[in-house]
């Protein structure tokens, strides 16, 4: 069984010096730089994961959140007024309305958000809730290892 660790995983063991980690254990390249800044060593079955290479500029950390539903006016603009509030950048979004049924799929930036991510994913649920939608959001690297083949 592998484990995902990312950067909100790791963000849990902020203070500790070393944070170890069973074997199979996958850590994403925004957790790596995390820990390096942090000053943390991390370790994967034993054995001490290796700094990661990255420039001074702040990583663009992305997610990706869906939205289904029955079609209405309002709910592109509704879940784009939470981004916003939050700071965080639409890079990329699809949608489609099928005999009355609403699908869109969005990437967005979230390494300049004012909020944490679950709390960014608590206010999309209940703008959803409330306009009558379904929200979900992932963070990137967490929605590729899940559908990898």
């Amino acid at each position: 069984m592998e484990i995902l660790v990312t950067l909100d995983v790791l963000k849990q063991h902020k203070g500790e010096e070393v944070v170890e980690f069973p074997p199979g254990t996958l850590i994403t390249k925004e957790a790596k730089i995390y820990a390096a800044k942090e000053g943390m060593k991390l370790f994967v079955g034993g054995q001490q994961v290796p700094e990661p290479a990255y420039s001074a500029e702040i990583p663009s950390i992305r997610a990706v959140i869906s939205v289904i539903g029955e079609d209405k006016v309002g709910i592109i603009a509704g879940i784009s007024d939470v981004l916003a509030k939050a700071n965080v950048n639409i890079l990329d979004i699809t949608q489609t309305a099928i005999e009355g049924l609403f699908t869109m799929i969005m990437v967005v930036d979230i390494s300049k958000a004012n909020i944490d991510f679950e709390a960014l994913k608590v206010k999309l649920s209940e703008k959803g809730e409330k306009i009558g939608v379904r929200v979900d959001a992932q963070r990137e690297e967490v929605f590729h290892f899940m559908h990898r083949i």
